[in-house]
Formats: C-alpha cells, structure tokens, sequence
C-alpha cells in the first residue's frame, strides 16, 4: 500500500494543482477507484491536505477494499464552476478523472468509478455525480444534502453563499447549476445511467436537516435512484462518524462490483 502526492498544471486552472493518492500494493486495472472529496472550513483554508490526518486508515482502506482513493483539491468552494470564475467542476470533470486513470494505468470503468465526500465533499460528490453519471457509478455523501432546502445554510455556509454561489440567499441556488436536483431529474428524462447513491447523516449533526430534506426528494421525485439512505442515532459533524460511515460506503461500493 501507498500514499504520495501527484503535482500537474492545470490549463483549467491556470495554476499548478496536486492530487493525494493512496493505492493498494498491486496497482491495476482490477482496483476500484473512489475520488475523495474534502470538506470545507470557511474562507479557503481547507483542501486536500486535510486528509493526512487519515493517511493510515486510508492507507488500511486502500489494501482492504482495492480501491485507489483520488483526493483533489478546491478550497471551500464546492467543487464548482463558481461565480468568481474558478472552474473546479470543469477541473475535476475535464481533468482529474481524465488525466488520473491515465496516469496511474487504473480503471476508467463507470462501474468501478465512484465519487464521495463529507460535509461540504458530500453536497460536492452529489453535483459531480450528478453532472456526469456516465462518468460514476456510485455516489457517497456523508453529513450533507443540496443546500437550498434549509435557510440555516445562509449562516452556516455564508462564505459559500457569497463567494461561490453568487446570491443573496442559498435559497436563490433552486434551479440554477448548482442545484444538483437539476441535473439528477435530466438524467432520468434523457435515460442516462443513475449512478447509485449511499447516504448517511447523524441525528445530532447541524446538517441533519440537509440530508432529510434531500432524501426525501429523492423519494417523492427521483425514484428511479437506487438510493441508499441511513440516519442514526448517535453521530455529530465530525472524524470520529466520518471515520465510522466511509468503511461503509466502501463495502457498499464493494458489493456493486461483487453484484453486477
């Protein structure tokens, strides 16, 4: 098993980025693949380097389930094409999942190619699955949902509100490009693949009311989703239920191969 960094300039970008990658011993066309969104932390402070603080567990994860965790970065924005111009969602679309699979000769399989995150990685991993579900397979989001349904996002992604999405009011996101719903109901009408989703959000968790709201779409709207959804009760916005729930996913993600 391994754990490094890979630097490539970024046309998109403009700019040189870097990924983290940790793989299992042997590297093939056989492993999964899971790009792993980050969380946010208000201001731009937060990018990939947060997961060091996971390098063991992913390191154990990578070896137990054969997957080859991609961890980009895009401070605190989402993972989106926002208002000021930064275009993180064509950056992870147009080149990391293109160039990845070419540089470390590993699957470019929908099947065997999901994308997953927390917090604000979660609401991420939803767009980007979303956007482009022949890309992924599967979708994990941990403690998160589509922001719009619940003002308490004005105060608690305020930085988000303005800086990425441009508006006055989460609330104003409905329907524009970064509501992840639009996008999801296109993929039914035009019969294109619905990627599986796995979600999961604590009961004490500040952003419970996020992921309530948006399961529950899905279940009076989006029917068509294989939609995995569980809410327990005991689990806060945090490493220690994060760390609990993405072994989770990964078996779940697991099992779709198994299965297909």
């Amino acid at each position: 098993m391994s754990f490094y960094q890979l630097g490539f300039y970024s046309k998109i970008l403009e700019k040189d980025t870097d990924v983290l990658v940790a793989a299992p011993e042997k590297l093939d066309t056989d492993c999964k693949v899971v790009y792993l969104l980050h969380g946010g932390g208000g201001g731009g402070k937060t990018d990939n380097k947060s997961w060091l603080n996971q390098k063991e567990e992913l390191q154990k994860w990578a070896e137990e389930y054969q997957i080859v965790f991609i961890m980009p970065s895009a401070p605190d924005s989402f993972f989106a094409n926002t208002c000021t111009g930064i275009r993180y969602q064509d950056y992870m679309l147009e080149e990391v999942t293109v160039k990845m699979p070419e540089i470390l000769r590993i699957s470019k399989s929908r099947l065997q190619t999901a994308v997953a995150g927390m917090s604000m990685g979660g609401t991420s991993a939803f767009r980007l699955g979303m956007a482009a579900p022949e890309r992924f397979g599967a979708i994990g989001c941990l403690s998160s949902g589509n922001l719009w349904m619940s003002p308490i996002s004005n105060t608690v992604h305020a930085y988000a509100v303005k800086n990425v999405f441009g508006v006055e009011r989460i609330e104003d996101i409905e329907g524009t490009e970064y509501d992840f719903f639009v996008d999801a109901l296109r993929n039914i009408r035009e019969n294109r693949p619905l990627p599986k989703i796995f979600h999961v959000c604590g009961k004490q968790d500040h952003a419970l009311v996020h992921a309530q709201t948006t399961a529950a779409w899905f279940q009076n709207h989006a029917k068509e989703y294989d939609y995995t959804y569980y809410e327990p009760e005991q689990g806060g916005h945090g490493g220690a239920f994060w760390g609990q729930w993405f072994p989770k996913f990964f078996r779940f993600f697991s099992d779709l191969q198994n299965n297909a």
